[in-house]
């Protein structure tokens, strides 16, 4: 009997033994640094941003140059508009929601590894560049502060606000054709 309860107590103390190991590799690989995710490179070149993000949303901002907002009708089905302003969230708020898109995208034009169109680097380390990108954010955020007001004086003045920060940027980055691009 007593050679039964020996085996016993070494199956025990293997199992235990073995548990201690599997837990504590398992902590071990818990608290073990990972490696950080690899960035991936952004899907879209300048050119496909601009045309997807920056002009629709400036579209909006600048209809308020001849229409108010509030007297746009809804689409049919709202939610299934593809226009801000009949949407689900139309009229001033679209304009609004529209400002601040352009504002927090403005980082997307300092996003590394991002192409020109005709395949260029960004001008990222250009402070001109860096300059434009933060006078975008600050216009927009000017044409965000106007919406709110609902008043369409102000909206020209901040559409005239974004559309210099714009063309600032256009004149000395989008010159001639597009083998010219993102190169003064």
């Amino acid at each position: 009997m007593q050679d039964g309860h020996n085996r016993r107590m070494r199956r025990a103390g293997v199992s235990g033994a073995i548990a201690a190991v599997i837990c504590a590799g398992y902590l071990m690989a818990q608290s073990a640094p990972q490696p950080a995710p690899k960035a991936a490179a952004p899907a879209a070149n300048l050119n496909q941003l601009m045309r997807s993000l920056f002009f629709p949303h400036s579209n909006v901002v600048f209809f308020t140059q001849r229409y108010d907002p509030a007297e746009v009708k809804p689409a049919s089905e709202p939610s299934a508009s593809t226009d801000p302003l009949t949407g689900v969230f139309g009229g001033w708020e679209a304009v609004e929601n529209s400002a601040l898109t352009l504002a927090d995208s403005a980082d997307l034009l300092m996003t590394p590894g991002r192409k020109c169109s005709n395949g260029r680097d960004m001008p990222l380390a250009n402070a001109d560049w860096v300059q434009m990108v933060n006078g975008l954010r600050d216009a927009s955020m000017f044409a965000y502060k106007a919406a709110l007001t609902k008043d369409r004086d102000k909206m020209l003045q901040a559409s005239d606000v974004l559309a210099t920060s714009c063309s600032n940027c256009h004149g000395k980055y989008r010159p001639g054709n597009a083998a010219n691009r993102c190169r003064p």
